[in-house]
């Protein structure tokens, strides 16, 4: 959505700079005393009206787009994303920045933290300290931090580098729900040995929140099944009887 905003106000910006030269090749024209004035002057006119135009729906999309950024990093979706908790995670493979695969079938018996987050989003930006820490406390035979972005690496590694962090970061789109299903940035996952969604976090957390959360005990019995996706029908009980 964001990037579809983009485009459009990037063709705003054109119709508007499209306006000014109109203006000024209107002006010029009209100060030129053999020059057709009415055209001049129809010209001028509508190259004002283009510019109001752009103006006006540059700022409307400007506010929407900063009403989407707000959106995405409020609790938006928490309700969803929390039904998974006691679910045994869906496999998910992504390669890191330094074109490694890490997979959940592969940290099978280590705590997993799934951070996702994006360069542009201040509190998950604000988080990063935190994790940097966490994942200095601990050993990687006891806990596996991934910070996973849909931005693209060009953008991602130069951060990474900026702000100096140690744990694994991965560019990633079009995963597996529960993971597609996350609208509110940062989201967390933190998944036990077991390899069961134990908590999603939803937010800003501080690093005793997210050290409680990722080192906490295992879920305990067997794992609830996967919710159902959204706009899906539930599954008639056993003893039903056809309708003919």
């Amino acid at each position: 959505m964001l990037g579809i905003l983009a485009v459009i106000l990037s063709l705003v910006v054109v119709g508007g700079v499209l306006g000014l030269v109109g203006i000024a090749l209107g002006v010029a024209q009209l100060r030129q005393p053999h020059a057709p004035r009415g055209l001049a002057r129809w010209g001028t006119g509508l190259s004002v009206l283009g510019v109001v135009a752009s103006l006006v729906l540059g700022f409307g999309y400007y506010q929407l787009g900063q009403q989407l950024r707000k959106n995405m990093q409020s609790g938006g979706g928490g309700a969803a994303l929390s039904s998974w908790e006691g679910v045994a995670a869906p496999e998910l493979t992504v390669t890191t920045l330094e074109g490694r695969k890490l997979s959940l079938a592969e940290l099978r018996g280590k705590r997993v933290v799934l951070d996702f987050w994006a360069t542009w989003c201040p509190p998950c930006v604000k988080e990063i300290p935190h994790f940097i820490d966490l994942y200095k406390e601990t050993s990687r035979a006891e806990l596996e931090i991934v910070g996973i972005s849909s931005e693209a690496g060009t953008v991602l590694k130069p951060f990474v580098e900026r702000k100096g962090i140690n744990y694994p970061i991965a560019s990633a789109e079009k995963l597996a729900a529960p993971f597609s299903d996350v609208r509110s940035i940062p989201t967390t996952f933190f998944i036990d040995r077991k390899g069961i969604i134990q908590s999603v976090a939803i937010g800003y957390h501080d690093l005793v929140a997210l050290r409680a959360k990722a080192l906490g005990k295992d879920f305990e019995g067997a794992p609830k099944p996967a919710p159902a996706p959204p706009g899906s029908q539930p599954a008639p009980p056993t003893n039903a009887v056809q309708a003919r």
